[in-house]
This record gives structure tokens, C-alpha cells and sequence, in this order.
């Protein structure tokens, strides 16, 4: 358990580092906040594109939209949230950590859950790009597993040792998109699958208390 939560604590700043530290291509979206800034960076992005390009132009957008040290909170968690709407398979991701219990709610309650839980991470996530200091990020294979692809990287830190980040995606129609992170062999979606599945078993199985533990978070 000891371990468990160190590598917990390494991860989240190490998974936001790793998202904004590629210096490659800056493609997408216009973000909130300073549209001239923004629109300069802007280029058209093919329809297909590799699992490696896909983290690569996910990291470039975000250094546009989240580390402009201008930008409000607010916005900063709107830009994050349109990242995760572009690059993260948020379905497949909600019902993942939702465990087995997605199985007893209905698509309007699996969708209004997914939105929270974009919330929630922009909230507990997206302020720590404010703080990035280019440390170094390097992508390198990947390698393809049944359906899904995985990339792997790397974290550079100046004052530790590196830190190893792989990307699991899965294709979409023509499309990469993320469905979790494994950021020292402990993956993401298991962590916050962990965390959910605890509280819903509290609540004697009802998904519907989790949805009003999130919404009592975000302010919704």
C-alpha cells in the first residue's frame, strides 16, 4: 500500500509534466482564453494519424492552451476538458472505472457521470500546468496488443530518475484515442476505478451516490 500511494504521488505530477513537454508539432482546436496566441499555432490535422503522432499533437495543444501563465482557472479548466474531449475515449474510460456497475444505470446516467468525471479531473488536474518548466519528455515505440496500441515514454526529471508513461490507445473509426495511462506500471484508470467502486460499495451498490459525490465537487 506504502508503494501503492508513492507512485501515486509521483504519477500526477509526472502524467501532467508528460502531457505538456513535447515541443513538436502545435496542431488543433482554439482554445479559450488568447485566440491570437492560440490561432499562430493552429494547422490542419490529417484525419489519420499514428498512435505516436496522436500523444505528440496532444502534448503541442496542450502547451497552447493549458501553460499560458494568463490564463484563469476557469479557463485553464475548459481548455483541459477539450483536450479530454478530443484525445480520451471518455465512454470507454467511465465505464471502465465504473467496474460492473455501469451495467445498472442507463445511457443518460453513463453520459451525465462522464461529464462529471471530465470535471473532476480538470479540477484536480489542470492547475498544475501552470507550473511547468519544459522538463524533458520523450516518446518512443509502439507497439500494437490485440486491439489496442500502447506507446511507450519517458519523464526526464533533473532531479530523479526518469519516469516511465505508456499510452494505451485504441482505434475509432480513423481515429486514435486514449483510454488510460500507466505512469510507473500503475495505470490510471485502475487507481480511479479503485477509488469509485469503494464509495458506490459504500452506498450499497447505487452509482447514483458516486454521481452526487462528483457533482457536490465540481459545484455542479
Amino acid at each position: 500500500m506504502v508503494r501503492s500511494n508513492m507512485k501515486s504521488r509521483i504519477a500526477i505530477p509526472a502524467l501532467a509534466a508528460a502531457i505538456v513537454s513535447v515541443t513538436g508539432l502545435v496542431a488543433g482546436p482554439a482554445f479559450a482564453g488568447n485566440a491570437t496566441s492560440a490561432s499562430s499555432h493552429t494547422v490542419e490535422v490529417a484525419a489519420s494519424r499514428s498512435a505516436t503522432d496522436v500523444i505528440k499533437t496532444l502534448a503541442s495543444e496542450a502547451i497552447v492552451g493549458l501553460t499560458d501563465q494568463s490564463l484563469s482557472n476557469d479557463t485553464r479548466r475548459q481548455n483541459f476538458v477539450a483536450l479530454m474531449d478530443r484525445y480520451f475515449a471518455m465512454d470507454v474510460i467511465s465505464r471502465f472505472v465504473l467496474g460492473r456497475y455501469w451495467r445498472s444505470i442507463s445511457e443518460e446516467e453513463l453520459n451525465e457521470f462522464a461529464d462529471l468525471l471530465q470535471d473532476y479531473l480538470a479540477l484536480n488536474y489542470a492547475s498544475q500546468f501552470k507550473d511547468f518548466n519544459g522538463e524533458q519528455f520523450v516518446v518512443g515505440d509502439e507497439k500494437q496488443q490485440n486491439k489496442d496500441t500502447f506507446v511507450n515514454s519517458q519523464f526526464v526529471r533533473p532531479d530523479g530518475p526518469p519516469v516511465s508513461i505508456v499510452w494505451r490507445l485504441r482505434e475509432f473509426g480513423d481515429e486514435y484515442k486514449i483510454i488510460d495511462v500507466t505512469v510507473e506500471g500503475l495505470s490510471m484508470g485502475i487507481t480511479q476505478r479503485d477509488e469509485f467502486t469503494a464509495v458506490i460499495q459504500k452506498n450499497g451498490g447505487e452509482v447514483s451516490a458516486l454521481t452526487e459525490n462528483l457533482r457536490v465537487k465540481v459545484g455542479k
